[in-house]
């Protein structure tokens, strides 16, 4: 299958999900999301059947429901996608063990011929006895000649094996720790990096600052527009985020239209100026349509920022910056508000910095 099958078949399955979780009224989640669009494919048995039974109940799928389908049929899916590639990884050390231990024992037979040989030099009383000792060992050398190739083959096959075992790898890590719709890192993988930012930021006593980021008035945007336009603009923001960010710092998608920016190594002061450019550069942005040639007019963001120090731990963290954003929401909207307890001559700038 080409690419451009792979994105016809993906946009068939995306016109069928959005219906089944519509008519069953749940909530486009990711983890939702990741539920449906699989059931859609119809290419796992097991909770294709389950949804089966459950539609028979006339099951209602409130949170706990739909998180056990997730974590059952989805994330047990991607565990036992790591287990078989770690059984792959022993037999392949296993195969590998057992021609090196064949190797020896042939490597013992070479030298004990070789010494043989040596032996027999020095009391060869004839050329025949000189021809036949060289005879055997020529035999023994073309033995070893092939037991080499063949050492140098499996190990050829080994790597081979191992390069197509780390890109499963790869491609695993990408998917448990990535986004499935804007491509930046999901709240699982905000979770840890947030816990390893702080514990290195408390540790070597650099600075570390935390951003969130909320779509003003976004639910009136996708009830107007409708989901499938929604993502689009999800997908826009996560994009305009991450160009106005630097290397070392990292975006996540915290929840529905909320996402988080981590900024290890920058100061409070340094924080401000980067979430104001971001919101600047958002609001400026008039927004439309191509493919339903519609002008969908302006998106802006609430944002707050909160900067950590020694007494503080990840929650506390998240819970300062979150407060700011939702204190920024509530004083009128696409405003940046950071701590007030964190004296800043700049905190309360307005102007635009590009």
């Amino acid at each position: 299958m080409n690419h451009q099958d792979d994105i016809t078949t993906a946009v068939a399955l995306l016109k069928q999900t959005l219906p089944e979780m519509n008519k069953r009224n749940i909530a486009t989640t990711p983890e939702n999301y990741a539920v449906w669009y699989e059931y859609v494919s119809n290419e796992n048995k097991h909770l294709n059947d389950a949804i089966h039974d459950l539609d028979k109940k006339n099951a209602i799928y409130n949170d706990e429901l739909l998180q056990s389908l997730y974590a059952e049929h989805i994330a047990d899916a991607h565990e036992s996608a790591v287990n078989q590639i770690s059984a792959s990884v022993r037999e392949i050390i296993h195969e590998f063990l057992a021609k090196v231990n064949n190797e020896g024992a042939g490597l013992s037979e070479y030298a004990k011929a070789l010494s043989e040989f040596a032996t027999k030099m020095e009391t060869v009383s004839s050329i025949d006895e000189i021809k036949l000792s060289l005879g055997h060992l020529l035999e023994e050398t073309r033995k070893r000649e092939d037991a080499t190739q063949t050492m140098q083959t499996t190990l050829e096959s080994m790597a081979l094996e191992m390069k197509k075992l780390r890109a499963e790898v790869s491609k695993l890590n990408s998917e448990a720790t990535t986004d499935t719709l804007t491509k930046v890192n999901n709240r699982r993988s905000f979770d840890i990096e947030v816990e390893n930012f702080v514990a290195f930021s408390k540790s070597s006593s650099k600075p570390l600052c935390l951003l969130m980021i909320d779509i003003d008035h976004f639910k009136k945007f996708n009830d107007k527009f409708g989901t499938a336009i929604g993502d689009k603009v999800l997908r826009f923001v996560a994009t305009l985020i991450k160009n106005n960010i630097k290397g070392g710092d990292s975006v996540s998608r915290f929840s529905g239209a909320q996402f988080a920016v981590l900024l290890p190594e920058t100061s409070y002061e340094g924080a401000l100026i980067v979430a104001e450019n971001i919101r600047a550069r958002l609001a400026k942005q008039t927004l439309s349509d191509s493919t339903e040639k519609i002008e969908l007019g302006t998106v802006t963001a609430s944002i707050g920022v909160s900067t950590c120090n020694k007494r503080d731990n990840a929650e506390t963290l998240i819970r300062v910056s979150d407060k700011c954003m939702h204190d920024a929401k509530k004083t009128g909207r696409n405003k940046v508000l950071g701590d007030p307890s964190v004296k800043n001559e700049t905190a309360g700038m307005t102007k635009t910095l590009i």
